[in-house]
């Protein structure tokens, strides 16, 4: 049987971002089918008592430097790791292309013992302006050259693989379009304890049931909390925002995106949560909330718009074309204008429960028919069956056999 290994996530249990929880989900809902699944954990001198398995899943902690090229020099450690560890028809599963030229000589290294690779390049990495130019160009770089020298790209979205076949010279033939998960959960379905949790996290910050906005993500320019602000400062809205992101001091567009609600005299419309890890806790924060905002404009298949769906939420996503693939008819759209998105909150404000729960069932249906967990396992599971017993040709580095859609059992 293949054993499958993920790397580019900093490590499961996740307790940072989209690809953690990405790698848990998955890997944990392989295992538990019986495949055999290793997920490369960076460890640092804090993590020495971690454990070596997690919920059936194997935990291969690699050494990670303290160090401005740590994602780089933590997914080469990690290849090297799974160079070792691998046998012939295993798979290498590579979250992210930053890695980049740097993986070369160990992608030949993993082909030569017939042990395939393969790379879900997330989103448009190298367009995020948080980045330097340098940096920027380096990832454009990489989002060419990987693709072309891996056995398999693994797409969340058709029109993050659209992109790929057109701009980057991908063949088509080993492009696939996975998309991510998420669960369906409705209130009833919390404790009465993350209830009680929830309530006091509302009250401290002066926040009503059923009478706030929520966005959720890390806090990037790409995910448009200043337009978001901007919005929620304007007298026309009554609602709060909470934004649940990471509120580290040294963070300096969290500073600017304080000072930013402080001049527009905001400070009490907009709460800064910080980041909240605990799934059930975080799902109750959400099923709170009035409507989800999602600001995001760079990425496929983004994780927290699908849980926002799952959930149920009346959901209002800025207008892209990775958002529309997503969310369909299910929510709202606003354009980048101020006044656009005040009155797009003004409209949901006014919409009757009817409504309302119109909106909430064509999210759940869409998680339900295209993005449930079991269905995304199930072409992961083909995949790695295909690829176990598939006669083995003469190991070389680049795209091989046909696309498979998830509407499409046998690939074809």
């Amino acid at each position: 049987m293949s054993q499958l290994f993920i790397v580019g996530s900093r490590g499961i249990p996740a307790a940072y971002g989209g690809f953690e929880t990405f790698a848990e989900e998955l890997s944990t809902r392989l295992a538990a089918r019986g495949q055999t699944v290793s997920v490369t954990c960076e460890q640092t001198s804090e993590d020495a008592d971690r454990p070596d398995t997690y919920q059936g899943v194997n935990l291969l902690h690699v050494p990670t430097p303290d160090h401005a090229l740590r994602p780089i020099l933590a997914d080469l450690i990690a290849l090297w790791t799974c160079y070792h560890r691998g046998e012939p028809g295993d798979v290498v599963y590579l979250l992210g292309y930053g890695v980049g030229p740097f993986a070369w000589p160990l992608l030949k290294g993993l082909h030569a013992k017939e042990i395939e690779v393969w790379l879900n390049p997330d989103g448009v990495e190298w367009r995020r302006s948080h980045w330097s130019w340098g940096a920027r160009l380096y990832l454009r770089f990489c989002s060419w050259l990987l693709p072309r020298h891996v056995d398999r790209l693994i797409c969340d979205s058709t029109a993050i693989r659209a992109r790929h076949l057109q701009n980057e010279g991908v063949d088509a033939s080993h492009a696939d379009v996975i998309e991510y998960g998420a669960p369906i959960v409705q209130t009833d379905d919390l404790t009465p304890s993350v209830r009680a949790r929830r309530d006091q996290y509302l009250r401290q910050h002066d926040l009503s049931l059923g009478e706030y906005y929520i966005q959720v993500g890390r806090l990037v320019p790409e995910n448009n909390l200043k337009l978001m602000i901007r919005a929620v400062s304007d007298p026309r809205v009554s609602r709060p925002l909470l934004i649940i992101a990471n509120r580290d001091s040294h963070n300096g567009y969290y500073q600017t995106l304080r000072t930013l609600a402080a001049d527009r005299g905001a400070s009490e419309q907009v709460v800064f949560g910080g980041t909240v890890y605990d799934q059930p806790f975080l799902q109750a924060l959400r099923l709170g909330a009035y409507a989800h905002l999602h600001g995001h404009e760079v990425g496929g298949t983004n994780p927290a718009l699908v849980e926002a769906m799952g959930l149920g939420s009346l959901i209002l996503a800025l207008n892209t074309r990775f958002n529309r693939e997503v969310l369909g008819r299910a929510g709202l759209y606003f354009g980048k204008s101020v006044e656009g998105l005040v009155r797009r909150l003004q409209l949901a404000d006014r919409f009757s429960d009817t409504t309302i729960q119109e909106h909430q069932r064509r999210a759940v249906e869409r998680v339900r028919s295209h993005y449930n967990w079991p269905r995304i396992v199930d072409a992961y599971e083909r995949r790695i069956w295909n690829t176990a017993t598939r006669p083995r040709p003469a190991p070389e580095p680049g795209p091989r056999r046909n696309a498979i859609r998830l509407d499409e059992p046998d690939g074809r």
